[in-house]
């Protein structure tokens, strides 16, 4: 160095960052730090059973993992599983998972994707984002889950909000949308889903849907009608000709959090040649991603093409627990503003609320980890509250702590 010269700055790999805390950690940090018997997570983003640990009931994902490591010698040497299962596995999510009538399946791509329904947005977004290089940020509905910003930040894309109850979608930037928004819990009425469909119809402009939670929005309802209901905002873009790219998340659904399975990014075309077209695209951003597909994921493609039924039968029963903790918690917030969370507008794990300021102390003080989204909101998986002897306790703490000041944003709106 000379005596001029100026010093090396070394920061290269990190400049200042402007991000911030994730709470969904933050949450859970004070849960396992928290050392009191009978604590209660209700920040946790996983199943949960009715004795408040961690769903483990589910069965036909785990001894296809098992069965597939005990045969891994014969497997060496194959990049992807065979033909037939990628097949099966496909028609599976586009069946029996998203609904979609069979004279669409033809102009479909499927594309399994490494790291759960986080893994099959973010292949969504790169799959539009190579053909429309213009797009410089997304669309997401007021609130919604803190992932996106990572999702985000990797592809150097900002951020821009629309209303949950996509009244305003502007013509820039790409859309991802919820068929249930993951946090509040809000449902966007049906006509709101047709307007959208034709709205980018028109426009012929690109949509992401983002399906982490086939069935959740209508936990209560038998099995198939749930999966039908929950498949409508889809269907409804489809039938009006929209062009939308799913992310598929099967975390949740199937209860593999353990071993994190891939997702599926289903693009679903208009014509025969669209879909030509889409097909080589997406094979060119499938190996410039994760390229083949790991043994966990190998493994759910494989249950799905060899034990569908075992699958629905997992997801039954994490839906009939999701079922019993809204149950709960309607029954014993009843006649307060709580309960205003657990009618017909409102489905799926989450529920934003609005509260005191001070909440999220005051209830880790009584054993109950929730996360913080401000001073004036918490969200809370409804899953996370047992079902037994502290059930009504805990309601009661949570609900005494609510109030009725929710922001316009996050209003449930007219049907």
């Amino acid at each position: 160095m000379t005596k001029n010269s100026k010093p090396i700055s070394q920061k290269s790999l990190g400049y200042k960052w402007g991000g911030t805390l994730d709470q969904n950690l933050a949450a859970n940090q004070r849960f396992m730090a928290d050392t009191d018997s009978k604590k209660i997570n209700l920040g946790v983003g996983t199943n949960v059973g009715p004795d408040g640990k961690p769903w483990s009931r589910a069965s036909a994902f785990p001894a296809s993992l098992a069965k597939l490591v005990g045969d891994i010698g014969a497997l060496c040497g194959s990049y992807n599983p065979a033909n037939d299962v990628q097949q099966a596995a496909a028609e599976f999510i586009l069946g029996e998972q998203l609904k979609l009538p069979r004279n669409v399946w033809g102009q479909c791509i499927t594309s399994f994707t490494a790291g759960g329904g986080s893994g099959a947005v973010g292949r969504a977004i790169d799959f539009v984002t190579a053909q429309h290089t213009d797009i410089a940020h997304l669309n997401l509905q007021h609130y919604a889950w803190v992932g996106y910003d990572s999702i985000a930040y990797n592809r150097r894309l900002e951020i821009k909000s629309i209303p949950i109850e996509l009244t305003e979608l502007p013509n820039k930037g790409l859309d991802v949308l919820q068929t249930v928004h993951n946090g509040s819990g809000l449902l966007v009425p049906g006509k709101h889903w047709g307007d959208a469909g034709m709205l980018f119809t028109h426009r012929d402009q690109p949509v992401i849907l983002d399906i982490p939670y086939s069935g959740f929005d209508h936990a209560g309802l038998p099995y198939e009608e749930a999966l039908n209901r929950s498949a409508e905002p889809l269907l409804m873009l489809v039938d009006a000709g929209a062009p939308v790219v799913v992310g598929y998340g099967p975390t949740k659904v199937f209860n593999t959090f353990k071993y994190r399975p891939g997702g599926a990014t289903v693009v679903i075309c208009r014509t025969e040649k669209e879909a030509k077209h889409a097909r080589g695209r997406m094979t060119s951003n499938a190996r410039g991603g994760t390229g083949f597909i790991d043994i966990a994921t190998y493994a759910l493609m494989k249950a799905m093409a060899e034990n569908p039924e075992g699958l629905k039968s997992d997801h039954a029963a994490i839906l009939a627990r999701l079922h019993q903790a809204g149950q709960d918690w309607a029954q014993y917030a009843a006649g307060t503003p709580l309960a205003n969370f657990f009618g017909t507008g409102y489905g799926g794990l989450f529920r934003i609320l609005p509260v005191q300021p001070g909440t999220v102390e005051a209830l880790a003080e009584q054993h109950i980890h929730v996360v913080y989204v401000d001073e004036k909101l918490i969200r809370i998986n409804i899953m996370g509250l047992p079902h037994g002897e502290q059930t009504e306790e805990i309601v009661r703490a949570v609900s005494s702590r609510c109030t009725d000041e929710l922001p316009k944003e996050l209003r449930p709106f007219a049907a």
